[in-house]
């Protein structure tokens, strides 16, 4: 009976050592499709400035549904606390937003400080001075994209080799 028990110890180990490693290789991947998402609501918020009248609230809600990953939060939580909050500015807002989800996202320090810098003029300057900072935050992200997608060739197949690795060492360890 004692054994068994530990063999299903022993078992209960590699699997949650293995689990730990494909969650810590899964944000490598994660981060990619975050900033992919991003690039794609800042051609969507630069498109809607350039040929629409909408309202940030109305943007940035249609922004949220065309979003694939935990990024449209960003896009979401903003317009409906723009809506009920009409003390903050829509960059102090956003801001904020950034700040509160950061924690749900498998975005970097720089890619959180990148995006943030959309909040600086957010609706405080001109149509071609928030152009501009769409058009800066842009690139800026796709250089980040570029180190993103280096990132995990590097480091997807090594957390998640290391999770089984380190599973099978304890495991005959504990043997």
């Amino acid at each position: 009976m004692w054994l068994f028990v530990k063999f299903i110890l022993i078992i209960g180990v590699f699997i949650l050592a293995t689990f730990i490693g494909y969650v810590l290789a899964g944000r490598y991947k994660t981060r990619v499709a975050e900033i992919n998402d991003l690039i794609f609501a800042l051609d969507i918020f630069e498109t809607k400035i350039k040929y629409t009248y909408d309202s940030l609230t109305t943007s940035f809600l249609y922004i949220a549904d065309s979003l694939k990953t935990k990024v449209y939060r960003l896009f979401y939580i903003t317009a409906e606390q723009l809506k009920e909050n009409r003390n903050l500015s829509a960059g102090d807002c956003f801001k904020q937003v950034i700040d509160d989800e950061k924690i749900f996202l498998a975005l970097n320090k720089d890619d959180i400080e990148i995006i943030k810098g959309l909040g600086v003029s957010l609706g405080q300057v001109d149509m071609d001075g928030q152009l501009k900072t769409i058009k800066l935050v842009s690139d800026s992200l796709k250089k980040q994209l570029e180190e993103a997608i280096e990132d995990n060739k590097k480091n997807f197949k090594l957390y998640r080799n290391m999770g089984v690795l380190s599973g099978l060492v304890i495991m005959i360890i504990l043997l």
